[in-house]
């Protein structure tokens, strides 16, 4: 075999590999890749990262918006999720840290805190939470959130920012 074809050789094998592999993470990427939804009703991100100690898989940035899946949105609370989101972020790493100092920071917020929660929007990382805290059903863009428990299936006009929800 001379060089030329055992280059062929390496080629084809390369792209024989990487099919079989695509084909078998293709449903399971997320659990492969360290970032991106990966739909377990957790929001994993830089503030529960330094809360729970989670790994920070990016979701609810601009690049992995999990809406639905991962990351919920409330309009009416998300300003008090986003001062207790950024001051455990101040105070916490790695789910340990000084409480007293956070619970302090989220009753007289600096002002560092407060510049980062000016804007009250789902497109603020800090306004997110978690999925699988909510009971809510989403049913408009001030609301983006997974089903409701007792709910099967979500309501006719549910935020265009949610996946269809299992049993629709």
């Amino acid at each position: 075999m001379d060089d030329e074809q055992f280059m062929l050789f390496e080629v084809g094998f390369g792209i024989a590999v990487s099919i079989v592999l695509f084909v078998s993470f293709y449903q399971n990427f997320s659990s492969v890749f360290p970032v991106g939804c990966n739909n377990n009703d957790i929001l994993e991100n830089q503030f529960t990262s330094a809360e729970y100690g989670y790994p920070n898989r990016m979701e609810g940035t601009p690049l992995f918006r999990c809406y639905g899946t991962d990351a919920c949105y409330n309009q009416s609370s998300a300003y008090q999720t986003c001062l207790s989101n950024e001051c455990y972020y101040l105070y916490y790493k790695n789910g340990q840290g000084d409480y007293v100092s956070v619970q302090n920071c989220i009753s007289a917020p600096p002002q560092s805190v407060l510049n980062a929660c000016k804007v009250v929007s789902p497109s603020n990382t800090a306004d997110l939470f978690s999925c699988d805290q909510s009971t809510v059903v989403a049913n408009n863009a001030t609301v983006i959130e997974n089903c409701d428990m007792s709910t099967p299936a979500c309501v006719k006009g549910d935020s265009p920012y949610c996946p269809p929800c299992v049993g629709q």
